[in-house]
């Protein structure tokens, strides 16, 4: 069979499986495969550019038949795309990941289909002829979280299944901002952007406005109760800024499907600001509107925990009554983890209470902490030196420092002695039990006792004064086969100056709880996170997208929120 005759036969493949589920009609389809055969291309990226089926629809439709309608480019995507061809910077600004070069083209993953400068911008960054592929966004931010570094440059940290962090000012990484008069015209993008939120909060701004004009870029700041004071920055900063600020909030990768509103996290010694963007177009260049809101993690009383995550607090009770095992905490970044570590100890209440953390934990109260670097400076201590360290002072609660599973080794020692807490970055429970099987770290895991792992995120609360029903299905039509996705209501809320000029965001926490069966067969080689969170759900489990769809049904959580984990879990 030719090559062409194949394409055809895939072809028909899937558009016979997009019409089974309903996701087009057989005009639409049509109407692809004739852009198809005019212009090139896949399916999948004619379909949305013509609006015949709506992202999420299809990135979902895709996530759960990615293995039957495409494992070549599954494998790719996994073990070894051409990353060689796409700085780091590029594929995380547009979401994107070089797959493969077969006779001069380049077969490029992508997340939305109708962004216009992606295309020719990699084609003339690589001298190749792209070819795109809409891929699911679970699939694209594996690949770059693998193969991609996450911190591309100093304190500008692209995390695939999270909010991307900008570091305004750490004096531990000796990022400190300059003020704008102090910059040259063609110094890096981060140091002006740096400059400008140093500007904001030393302003005590709850946003500000980046907007070009003709000759310069005005930077206004909303300051309560005065005018909006501005600086002038020089027109040529521009562009680095935009494509900095596009890359940072995701804006980049969603181009005119859905709005151009994004978000990224700022930190500033130890501050954690959330600013929402909005991109304004205009005759000079877009306008970036910017909410920033000071991040407040809503608490709860132990009795509401136990309540919300019961299977937590009884695996904590199984932890307790043996002195000794692990728990798993797994999320994509600091902020989160640290809600989940909160939660935990809120949980325990009085019980193990010699408790000894490594690290920075400077965010949760109720800890001794041993820091790897010593009070009077230089260099870092080695774990297992602080290891040592905490065994004299036989701890009852040992907290292992934040980070990828590179302490999972020294958590599972530990725990034949005591009760560890592990945190894990990944994007939910089950990607964190997926990432220790690759490290080849399953059998240990199983041996160390490891009661469960709790998955957490912190997601924007609804705001009670804009808030507004909405039909999930609109937004979400079919809905993943394996999940049990009740009719709502669901709300959403669009903004307002009630909430957008707060400057306060409260985040709620979510969990998910992923028991470990007593057989252990849980880390068993090969597992995949995909695999068992589709089989988990079916059980019965409720996954943190369930668990934040029934927190935007009972008012708390904006529907928007849920969704967007839905589109990014772990393949």
């Amino acid at each position: 069979m030719s090559e062409r005759r194949a394409e055809q036969d895939d072809r028909r493949l899937l558009g016979d499986l997009l019409i089974e589920a309903g996701l087009v009609t057989r005009g639409g389809l049509l109407a692809a495969l004739e852009e198809q055969r005019m212009r090139g291309g896949r399916l999948g990226y004619h379909l949305v550019r013509l609006g015949k089926v709506t992202p999420a629809a299809l990135h979902l439709f895709l996530q759960e038949s990615f293995a039957v309608l495409a494992p070549d480019l599954l494998e790719s995507l996994r073990r070894g795309p051409a990353v060689d061809l796409v700085p780091a910077r590029l594929a995380h600004h547009y979401n994107m990941m070089p797959v493969r070069v077969d006779d001069g083209v380049l077969s490029l993953a992508i997340a939305a289909a109708d962004s216009p400068r992606l295309i020719p911008a990699v084609e003339e960054l690589t001298g190749l002829r792209v070819e795109p592929m809409i891929c699911p966004p679970s699939l694209i931010g594996e690949a770059l979280s693998r193969f991609y570094p996450a911190e591309v440059e100093s304190g500008v940290i692209y995390r695939p299944a999270g909010d991307n962090v900008f570091v305004l000012s750490d004096r531990r990484r000796g990022l400190r901002p300059l003020l704008p008069e102090a910059l040259r015209e063609d110094a890096p993008a981060a140091d002006w952007l740096r400059a400008i939120g140093a500007e904001a909060i030393r302003r005590q701004a709850k946003g500000l406005r980046i907007e070009p004009r003709r000759s310069e870029v005005r930077v206004a700041f909303r300051v309560a109760g005065a005018d909006e004071p501005f600086l002038s920055l020089p027109r040529g900063v521009y562009l680095g800024l935009s494509a900095l600020i596009e890359g940072l909030s995701r804006l980049a990768g969603r181009g005119r499907v859905v709005p151009r509103e994004g978000r990224v996290a700022l930190a500033s010694e130890g501050r954690r600001l959330i600013a929402s963007v909005l991109a304004l177009p205009g005759l000079e260049g877009e306008t970036y509107a910017i909410d920033l809101r000071v991040a407040r993690v809503a608490t709860r009383s132990a009795r509401d925990l136990r309540q919300e995550v019961p299977a937590l607090a009884a695996a904590l009770d199984r932890l307790v009554a043996r002195a000794r095992g692990v728990l798993i905490v797994t999320s994509p970044g600091a902020a989160e983890t640290a809600a989940g570590v909160a939660a935990v100890l809120d949980l325990l209440e009085g019980r193990l209470p010699r408790r000894i953390a490594l690290g920075e934990w400077s965010a949760v109260p109720g800890l001794e902490t041993l820091t790897p670097s010593p009070p009077e400076g230089g260099e870092e201590l080695p774990l297992d030196v602080l290891l040592e360290q905490v065994s004299d002072r036989g701890p009852d609660l040992l907290l292992l420092p934040q980070g990828d599973a590179a302490s999972a080794p020294a958590a599972f020692v530990q725990a034949h002695d005591r009760v560890v807490l592990l945190p894990v970055e990944a994007a939910d429970a089950f990607a964190a039990v997926e990432r220790l099987v690759r490290l080849g770290l399953g059998h240990e895991a199983a041996e160390a006792g490891v009661e469960g792992v709790l998955g957490v995120r912190l997601m924007e609360s609804l705001c009670p004064s804009c808030r507004r029903a909405c039909d999930l299905q609109d937004l979400l039509s079919p809905g993943p086969r394996h999940r049990r996705i009740g009719p709502g209501p669901y709300f959403t809320a669009p903004g307002c100056p009630a909430c957008r000029g707060s400057g306060v965001l409260v985040l709620q926490p979510v969990f998910e709880l992923l028991e470990v069966p007593a057989a252990g067969d849980l880390f068993r080689p090969g597992m995949t996170a995909a695999a068992l969170r589709q089989s988990r759900a079916r059980e019965g489990m409720e996954t943190l997208v369930l668990a934040a769809l029934r927190k935007s049904a009972e008012g708390i959580l904006d529907v928007r929120e849920p969704l967007r984990l839905l589109l990014h879990e772990q393949a």
